[in-house]
Formats: C-alpha cells, structure tokens, sequence
C-alpha cells in the first residue's frame, strides 16, 4: 500500500512512518497543508492519514478540497480531540474514519485497512466493478459481456488503479510510481508495453471499456455501459 501521511507533528510523524514501514507500506510525508492536498490529488495512493491540526491550512480545509476534487481516496483523520461535533464536521466533509491520538499501533492498523477495504465500488464477492467491467480482485481476473481473462501481477496493480480512477485522467508519472515505486528509474515504455497488453484482453472480453491515451498527458478510460 501507498500511505500519504499529512502530520504536522514531527514526533507523531516519525512514529507513524515507522510503523508503517513495519508493516511494509510505502509512505510520503507532508507537514503542511496545502502541499499535503496537492500531493493527494496526485491520485497516486491508496489512503491518506490526515492531522486536523495543521498550519495555515486544517486538516478540514484540506480534506475539502480533496473531496472538491472528486478525488474518492480513503481518508483517516486524526485529532487530540474526537468530541462529538469534532466527528460529525469531519464525516460530513468526506472522511472515512476519525481517530483520536494518543493511539495504539494495532488499531491504527486496523482503522487504515478498514477504509482502504471501502475504496472504489467494491463489491460482497470482493469485485471492484465500473461501468460493467469486472475485476476480481481475489483471482486477478477481468471479465465483462465476452467472459473473463487473467491478468499477470502488473496488469491487476494498473487495472485496479484505473477502475478506481473511473474516467478521471491518470498521469504517466502517477501510474509509474504506483506501480513501480517512488524510486523507480522504470521507463515510460514499459509502462506502454503492459497498457497495450490491457488494451488486448480488454477487446478479448468485448468491454465496451477503452484505456485512452491523452498526449503528453496520461491515460483515462473511456466508454462503458450503466
């Protein structure tokens, strides 16, 4: 899993990246707002770890403008404080789950996977499922109106990615470093050889699904039916 961590306490920071590292989770850090909120809409992880209290811009102004964004991405807040109303204001802004520090290392844990599970239109039999196109994500098959094809390692990370996307564009850059990590030197090339290989199954099932190539841009798909 990709972690963005939005943490103006260094402490706090250092503990939870630890932690995470443990669990072999990949993270980035951000200590302020508007950085954190920009780095989000990379559209690049999986769930975001969001402080209330931050500099200039709180932790609510920023998980507005995630949310404004159309941006679906989990979010766990984190507060000193969980009143009540501190809740409610955050729930009904777009969080997914609101916790409150001091926390144990278990439940934090647990919490992160909870929302992550909720990510995209996933469904009881652990599909995640747009506009008729189906991936399983148990068997790392992908089937629509013409039957169903299995995907190598690749191919599932970079399906599921888009399929959480919807229509929205992703970037090259945000699909190689999902797929291949913050340091990766992977060319764009081979980012294209395993898109041509989705672009072949996907035709082999007769999706109404097509991944577009926007130049200079990134991809998105398009098409599909209700």
């Amino acid at each position: 899993m990709k972690i963005l961590l939005i943490e103006n306490d260094k402490k706090i920071a250092v503990k939870i990246g630890k932690l995470l590292n443990r669990n072999r989770c990949e993270f980035f850090s951000a200590s302020c707002g508007e950085g954190g909120a920009d780095e989000a809409m990379s559209g690049i992880y999986d769930a975001v770890i969001l402080d209330v209290s931050l500099p200039n811009c709180s932790g609510l102004d920023v998980l507005r403008q995630i949310r404004k964004s159309g941006l679906s991405v989990p979010i766990l807040m984190l507060s000193p404080k969980c009143g009540v109303s501190d809740k409610v204001r955050g729930l009904n802004s777009g969080a997914d789950d609101f916790m409150e520090r001091p926390f144990a290392d278990a439940e934090l844990l647990a919490r992160l996977g909870a929302v992550s599970r909720r990510k995209g239109e996933l469904t009881a039999d652990n599909k995640l499922v747009f506009k008729g196109l189906s991936l399983n994500l148990s068997t790392y098959e992908l089937s629509d109106t013409g039957g169903c094809v299995p995907l190598s390692n690749k191919e599932f990370e970079l399906m599921k990615f888009f399929l959480t996307q919807g229509h929205n564009i992703s970037s090259k850059e945000s699909l190689l470093t999902k797929l291949w990590g913050f340091e990766s030197s992977t060319a764009e090339n081979n980012l294209e050889v395993h898109i041509t290989f989705l672009r072949h199954k996907l035709k082999k099932i007769h999706s109404g699904i097509r991944i577009h190539c926007i130049k200079n841009v990134g991809y998105q798909l398009i098409g599909g039916r209700e």
